[in-house]
């Protein structure tokens, strides 16, 4: 028989069945005969040359077809935004308003400003139960990468869910790739990701929840920091544990895709789409061989940016905060070495 609290805690997550997205006042829904879909990647601001303070391109050019898709909701794995504390207007008007499917975010650094993402959007943890699918957001950010005792307690329940049949899926979405370090493989393969920066502790204390609830339950474990990377995607099959570690994310290039989820009866499927045209591999294809076959190659130059890169350059502040700074070393000097002659 269960537990109170383990009873309690069913009809709380049950209750979010009905989720709405804090970015766009929308509701998750599945529909009559248990089976949804989802749309998951990361980084929707694209890269650092994005300044405009809209989302990348490559989204904004794909509301229409995001819209018309069957997703249930969207899944943002952090770095939403470039600059949350000033880019909120931007997304509002020509991304979230535009958008029909309910939005979801895990924070990414870009994220965190003080309070501001708080105070717009509410807490930065959340759970949420479709079917017999847990969902759970996690806060990478917090702790340089540690999962503390709350969010521990969060994967713990997860494993009370699993142990007593409740549950068939656990999906977990956080911004950082923290199982990176666990694994050799992986070594040398996301080094332009955000990463802690003396470890984590993923590996003593995440990894042995993981394991208990592996004996019963399908695990997916998503991260959406990826810098230099040859695809959108990446993915491992922890077979010993039965985790799942999926990364995908956005960067305003050719290469940007989605990742549309599939759960059916329980039975989880992944289709991968292009948001360029391009042809892709299964995300299962997007293997560790692959990354090391291809995680070094260098696209080749495209020199009709050169003037955009120039324009973005001398628009941004930085570049005038080191130019003045130039100028004041260079003035300084000068009036120095006068004062020395006179002397």
């Amino acid at each position: 028989m269960r537990n109170t609290a383990t009873i309690i805690f069913l009809i709380f997550t049950h209750s979010l069945h009905g989720q709405i997205s804090p970015f766009n006042d929308l509701q998750v829904k599945s529909d009559s005969a248990g089976s949804y879909e989802f749309i998951v990647s990361g980084h929707f601001y694209g890269n650092s040359s994005n300044i405009t303070g809209y989302p990348v391109n490559t989204i904004l050019g794909n509301i229409s077809n995001i819209n018309s898709s069957s997703s249930s909701f969207i899944m943002c794995l952090g770095d939403l935004f470039l600059d949350v504390k000033n880019d909120i207007p931007y997304y509002e008007s020509s991304f979230f308003t535009q958008l029909k499917v309910p939005l979801f975010n895990t924070v990414g650094n870009h994220d965190i400003s003080g309070t501001t993402y708080e105070d717009n959007f509410g807490q930065r943890t959340n759970t949420f139960l479709i079917e017999k699918d847990y969902h759970l957001i996690i806060d990478t950010e917090l702790n340089n990468g540690d999962l503390g005792e709350e969010q521990l307690n969060l994967l713990k329940k997860a494993k009370d869910l699993a142990n007593e049949g409740s549950i068939e899926n656990l999906f977990v979405y956080g911004h950082r790739t923290l199982w990176v370090d666990h694994y050799e493989e992986m070594n040398g393969l996301f080094t332009d990701n955000t990463q802690s920066l003396m470890g984590n502790n993923f590996k003593t204390d995440v990894i042995p929840i993981l394991k208990e609830i592996g004996k019963t339950t399908n695990i997916y474990w998503f991260a959406g920091s990826l810098g230099n990377a040859p695809a959108s995607f990446f993915y491992h099959k922890d077979e010993d544990r039965n985790i799942n570690y999926i990364a995908t994310a956005i960067r305003g290039l050719p290469r940007d895709a989605l990742l549309h989820v599939s759960s059916h009866n329980g039975i989880i499927s992944f289709d991968t789409e292009s948001l360029t045209g391009q042809d892709l591999l299964t995300l299962e294809e997007y293997n560790v061989d692959f990354w090391q076959e291809n995680a070094n190659i260098t696209p080749p130059f495209n020199w009709r940016l050169v003037p955009l890169y120039i324009k973005n350059a001398v628009l941004s502040r930085y570049f005038w905060y080191g130019f003045l700074s130039f100028l004041s070393i260079i003035l300084i000097g000068k009036l120095l070495v006068k004062k020395f002659k006179k002397a």
